[in-house]
């Protein structure tokens, strides 16, 4: 019996569709692209930049599968996601089975029954101008990092056990990370007291309204010190405001951006993580389409949402513009006319904001995992914020004047309608707003305690994954699809980790005034200390240095921004894709001419020593006549000061608790000891000898110690094979079988593989995915 085809790019929708769509139909997966563009010899420069794709052969039997249902089929429909790369696959679809580019392509933004038959109801056809944008895109990628990473590998290493490279994208990402640390150590702060004064019969804390600051503790005398002992005779006069009507407004919507810095702050999931889980909640009907810039909703979400707002906390809640948040705000006017929405940079609008799809439902299943609850009730409370009233507060502002001309201050707020700050809950009552308004105004008040502390002002921060997802947006680098991926590439390159920052350890002088007495307490203070936050590595600092003097042009913000507005005129049909493909390479070989042969980047630290980049990250090359060995160092060394040559070479070579820290495996550090047998090596909760190797302990390396590892991660896994991360072939107690485990499962499923036809070593892994469906 013939049926029709719907071709989506993820296998997990293909259940769902089939069952909405009805016998007539089927559904299968083209499991994302289905080919690649594997270099710039794949790009004819002189025909206009015609790219020459060939098929994946990792997706050879997927290809063959779909193949094979096509020729049954009566009707195809395209179903990829509704961007510029599901365009681009659409089209691949297309040239790989001879499809015409009028095949019918079908929309939808949730995986519900009404918005599926919605869509097939209503078909359109490719968009050729998002797919030349797509595919001007992929071909300024390749020539951007197959033109200049070459050039990096002359420079510094091509070596590398992460891949040095250049991208039109992530070279400015690093950027940003780079540009900071830059910030960061011109900026060392300056020492100031915060100074705090405990008033009244509540010991409420009241705060200076100035900083003393600080030039030198064994000076004598401080300001500090004069501010506190004129305190003790003066007379604090305390006011009050009165209460002044004050307004919250609702959350916006959430956008792929927003969305990705709010899960990074406030449950601290990375921006992948991020897009991964919310996956799972589109592929499972529970969420609308997680990659858009869109804040706005359908009129139908709306009127639901408007009626469960009123039927859970009443009419007032309802926000009286709601309909605002409509999507027909943003739709187009005539031909010739274009909103402020179509002018603003990187804005698609394809999408509504990213919601639940049943308003109603405000806790998913718990056979879902914590972090894909804890990421559906944060989408679900955002969305029914952005559609209910403002939170009114009165609020008032108590001073107390001070010696010297300054004065405390202290705010309170009582909530006068929660409006939308109901939903996860608000103070009902405040005991301290009561109360600081029965204090008579002008009327002395004494303090009981007044503490100054040190504290370091205009101290710069490195920045979290949320703040570089924002300043990407910010800048108009990339497409909010692509954040992750640039801020996940970075990292995986070496050129920035995600880490904990050691601040700085200050003496300090602190001071309490109680009553009439004034005393010094001195302690030894960390400022500056930092969790989670990217910092740039000594890999990254050298190749943002190179590609900063010699590609400058093309990595600057701008530059990139302006590239990322061509490609959105690409899109709407305003430009000639091949023109930008043009402009970029010959700004390129403009760059690079002068560049014909590049020295290795080294730092001499004596006459034997030199910093270099070896396969592992930095190390130091020692040379001794004509024997040469690689001692490796500290991973977090100020490159200005290495490159000034103010390194002892003893500062250099890394150390934690005395014992010598040759590299990380994974994200364990590797430690060499010394022990009673001889030499060792202890990463995470592995020891392995090191009587093997015939070297000094201090010319020890990774390339010595990875074999020696790798041998004993395989020593002790029974994984025969791994197909993904919840499906792997196993050995046990009585041969092969599938272990099969997803986060929603409470315990592992063990497949037999006797059913299994076809040699499970190598066979395309989706065939295995196939066989694990069916058991």
């Amino acid at each position: 019996m013939s049926y029709k085809l719907v071709i989506v790019e993820s296998p997990a929708k293909c259940q769902k569709i089939e069952s909405y769509l009805g016998s007539g139909f089927k559904c299968i997966a083209s499991y994302g692209h289905i080919q690649e563009l594997p270099g710039i010899k794949n790009i004819e420069i002189d025909n206009n930049f015609h790219p020459n794709f060939q098929p994946l052969q990792s997706k050879s039997f997927q290809i063959n599968k779909i193949r094979t249902m096509i020729n049954k089929a009566s009707e195809v429909l395209i179903a990829t996601d509704d961007d510029r790369e599901g365009e681009g696959i659409g089209w691949h679809l297309c040239e790989v089975f001879s499809l015409p580019l009028t095949t019918k392509r079908i929309i939808f933004h949730e995986i519900t029954k009404n918005a599926i038959q919605r869509a097939v109801a209503n078909p359109g056809r490719l968009n050729l101008d998002l797919i030349h944008a797509q595919q001007a895109r992929q071909i300024l990628d390749v020539l951007v990092g197959y033109k200049i990473s070459p050039i990096l590998w002359q420079h510094i290493t091509r070596n590398s056990k992460t891949g040095l490279s250049a991208g039109r994208c992530q070279t400015p990402a690093l950027r940003i990370v780079y540009d900071n640390q830059k910030d960061i150590d011109a900026s060392p702060g300056k020492k100031v007291y915060n100074t705090t004064g405990y008033f009244t019969q509540l010991n409420l804390p009241f705060t200076l309204n100035h900083n003393f600051e600080i030039i030198n503790f064994n000076s004598g005398t401080t300001t500090m010190e004069d501010f506190l002992e004129k305190s003790v005779e003066f007379d604090h006069i305390y006011s009050c405001s009165k209460p002044k009507s004050t307004t919250k407004n609702p959350p916006i919507p959430f956008t792929t951006s927003s969305l990705q810095q709010k899960a990074s702050s406030e449950l601290n999931i990375s921006p992948k993580e991020t897009m991964s889980i919310c996956q799972t909640l589109y592929e499972a009907g529970l969420i609308t389409y997680m990659r858009t810039d869109s804040t706005t909703f359908s009129v139908e979400f709306i009127e639901k949402a408007s009626d469960f707002i009123k039927d859970k906390y009443g009419d007032p809640y309802l926000r009286e513009d709601v309909n605002t948040l409509s999507e027909r705000k943003a739709e187009k006017p005539k031909k010739g006319k274009k909103t402020k929405k179509e002018e603003e940079n990187n804005a698609q609008e394809a999408h509504e904001a990213i919601r639940p799809t049943d308003v109603t439902l405000e806790k998913i299943a718990d056979s879902y995992s914590p972090k894909e609850r804890k990421m559906y009730n944060l989408i679900w409370s955002v969305t029914v914020e952005s559609c209910m009233s403002p939170a009114k507060y009165l609020s008032i502002a108590a001073k107390i004047i001070a010696p010297m001309d300054k004065e405390y201050k202290h705010n309170e707020e009582l909530a006068e309608f929660p409006g939308w700050k109901i939903v996860r809950g608000y103070d009902k009552e405040n005991a301290n707003y009561t109360f600081l308004l029965t204090i008579k105004n002008k009327s002395k008040v004494n303090y009981n305690k007044i503490i100054a502390k040190v504290s370091i002002k205009d101290l710069k921060s490195h920045y979290t994954e949320a703040k570089l997802v924002q300043l990407l947006e910010e800048k108009g680098i990339g497409r909010p699809s692509t954040f992750s991926s640039l801020i996940d590439k970075i990292q995986e390159r070496g050129y920035v980790k995600k880490d904990n920052v050691t601040g700085k350890k200050i003496k300090c002088v602190d001071y309490e005034l109680e009553k009439d007495e004034l005393q010094e307490i001195e302690d030894e203070r960390e400022f500056g200390n930092e969790k989670n936050k990217l910092v740039i590595q000594p890999l990254g600092v050298l190749v943002l240095d190179f590609l900063l003097q010699h590609f400058d042009k093309l990595f600057d913000y701008e530059y990139t921004k302006n590239m990322e507005s061509s490609l959105d005129s690409i899109s709407k049909g305003d430009k000639i894709w091949h023109e930008l493909c043009k402009e970029c390479s010959d700004d390129i070989d403009e760059c690079s001419k002068d560049l014909k042969s590049v020295d290795k980047k080294i730092m001499r630290i004596d006459d034997k020593h030199v910093f270099m980049i070896g396969k592992y990250g930095p190390v130091i090359k020692k040379q001794e006549g004509e024997q040469t060995t690689f001692i490796n160092c500290k991973k977090d060394l100020d490159m200005d000061k290495l490159e000034r040559g103010e390194y002892e070479l003893d500062q250099l070579i890394e150390k934690q608790n005395g014992k010598k820290v040759i590299g990380k495996y994974k994200k364990d550090d590797v430690l060499l000891k010394k022990g009673k047998f001889g030499n060792y090596i202890e990463w995470g909760v592995n020891k392995k000898s090191l009587n093997g190797i015939k070297k000094d302990i201090d010319e020890i390396t990774m390339e010595d110690l990875i074999p020696i590892i790798e041998n004993k991660v395989t020593l002790n896994t029974s994984i025969v094979r791994e197909i993904n991360n919840e499906i792997s072939i196993r050995n046990g107690k009585y041969g092969h079988y599938i272990y099969y485990k997803t986060n929603k499962m409470t315990k592992p499923k063990f497949i037999k593989l006797g059913g299994f036809k076809g040699d499970y070593n190598t066979c395309p892994k989706q065939e295995i995915e196939e066989y694990v469906s069916k058991n």
